[in-house]
């Protein structure tokens, strides 16, 4: 008999001990997920460059339901679309406190954590169209384990649809995102993938395929202000347009970018390789393009962004040719873009190449800037002179390359004009020394610095190099 009340004591207190420790852990997991939502929209009033107050994409919590065991939250996502209208994605939340949280422990999961969300996309005005595609059900779920320590790791998980909306159909074979968090929240890792997606005008035929997309992203922080970003995606193939001759065809596609922001200034390079490109039935080769920016202010370029689209909607123009300034408005864009080049940053074109069957050409474009001594100064080449620091440029030029290019934009009849023009051209910059021309490629190495041109290995003033640009002209 005593050792059954014993028994049962040691029961009894354990089970407290398991109450008040679920008890705790629900009020931490409470704070955490305040605090992470709170993290949220600082990154993304930074990325938008707005503060928290103007930004156009916000998430909040509209509704915490803590209990012993469990919470009920409800989160909306505001943001805008192209048009400037809002659009509001809303998830229903539901929240098992740990340290074990039954329906981990159901699907295999021993491990101590915070909580196991599990989260669905509920309807809204937004996407009303979306769940009735799916007969009512939730196209997005979400499962997540909160791991103490500021760890975690989220499945997104997104269902097949077929969507019509007027005479536009959506096809979507479904995919997932998966995200691993550490660093208290600061760093991800994730993948995602799907098989197909394809938005179709059924009337007109025109749209764009994508099949078997993939990405990743690695980002981490040192703080707040040291921010390192690199990721990457691949498409097997994309076709933008209709079926008939005009349509662009894109194989073995893939972006890499790699980007760390400092404070205000950002490095940052991207590169886009096309495998293969196809104009209708005309093979016209692979492309490969990076840009990459140095010391480059965000903050000041956003603002000056910014001002410019102000003025824009104050004049109710979309061409800029039809803008036209008063000196006050000249004078706030010109301090602007003064903040800008305030950092001296540097922007550069890097190793655009671009191959079809018969060669291939290459260019490269690098621009180190400053901020003039005297940014009133009216005068342009005075002005230049000052904030184009260093001016690199290359350039690789293959005839047979060119001739295909120009058969395949204009047909066979253009073969003979093609070849006449990149002789006559490239033989009249080869005689002033702007190009050198050996065989059937044509290649021009320009280095501008300290108000001196470096013209394929000849030194010269601005001066002559302008003449002999402009000997081209005439």
């Amino acid at each position: 008999m005593k050792k059954s009340t014993g028994v049962v004591g040691v029961i009894v207190v354990l089970g407290a001990a398991y109450l008040g420790t679920t008890w705790y852990v629900g009020k931490e997991a409470q704070k955490t997920v305040e605090r992470v939502v709170a993290q949220a929209n600082e990154r993304f009033a930074k990325a938008l460059g707005t503060d928290l107050g103007g930004s156009s994409l916000t998430l909040k919590i509209d509704d915490y339901q803590r209990r012993f065991f469990s919470s009920d939250v409800t989160y909306t996502l505001s943001l805008k679309d192209e048009d400037d209208k809002p659009i509001e994605l809303i998830l229903r939340d539901h929240l098992q406190h740990g340290p074990f949280p039954v329906d981990a422990l159901r699907v295999g999961d021993f491990m101590p954590m915070l909580a196991y969300s599990q989260s669905e996309l509920v309807a809204s005005p937004s996407t009303q169209k979306w769940f009735d595609s799916q007969n009512g059900k939730s196209p997005v779920h979400i499962d997540t384990r909160i791991g103490f320590a500021g760890t975690g790791k989220s499945v997104w998980t997104f269902s097949p649809t077929e969507l019509v909306e007027g005479e536009d159909k959506v096809s979507f074979s479904g995919g997932t995102i998966d995200v691993s968090f550490s660093n208290d929240f600061n760093d991800s890792t994730s993948t995602g993938r799907f098989d197909s997606f394809a938005l179709l005008n059924e009337q007109t035929g025109k749209g764009v395929k994508i099949n078997n997309f993939a990405g990743n992203s690695v980002a981490s922080s040192s703080g707040q202000s040291d921010v390192k970003t690199k990721g990457g995606a691949t498409i097997d193939s994309m076709v933008i347009g209709d079926a008939g001759d005009s349509a662009v065809t894109i194989e073995k596609l893939s972006v890499n970018l790699d980007s760390q922001q400092k404070d205000k200034l950002l490095d940052g390079s991207v590169r886009y390789d096309f495998g293969r490109l196809v104009v209708g039935d005309k093979d016209v080769g692979s492309l490969s393009v990076g840009g990459s920016a140095q010391k480059l202010d965000v903050d000041a370029l956003t603002a000056l962004a910014a001002e410019y689209d102000a003025i824009q909607a104050e004049q109710n123009v979309s061409d800029d040719q039809e803008l036209v300034l008063t000196d006050a408005q000249e004078a706030v864009l010109r301090q602007k873009l003064m903040d800008v080049l305030a950092s001296n940053p540097a922007v550069a074109i890097d190793h655009l190449v671009w191959k079809n069957a018969k060669g291939e050409s290459r260019a490269a474009l690098a621009l180190n800037l400053a901020k003039p001594s005297n940014p009133q100064e009216q005068q342009v080449d005075v002005l230049l002179a000052e904030v184009l620091k260093r001016v690199k440029l290359d350039l690789t030029l293959s005839k047979p390359m060119f001739v295909l290019a120009a058969v395949q934009a204009l047909g066979g009849e253009a073969e003979m004009m093609a070849a006449m023009i990149y002789d006559q051209y490239m033989g009249r910059l080869d005689q002033t020394g702007l190009v050198k021309v050996e065989g059937d490629t044509a290649t021009t190495a320009i280095l501008y610095e300290n108000n001196q041109v470096d013209l394929n290995g000849q030194k010269m003033s601005v001066a002559e190099f302008m003449q002999r640009a402009m000997s081209m002209m005439m």
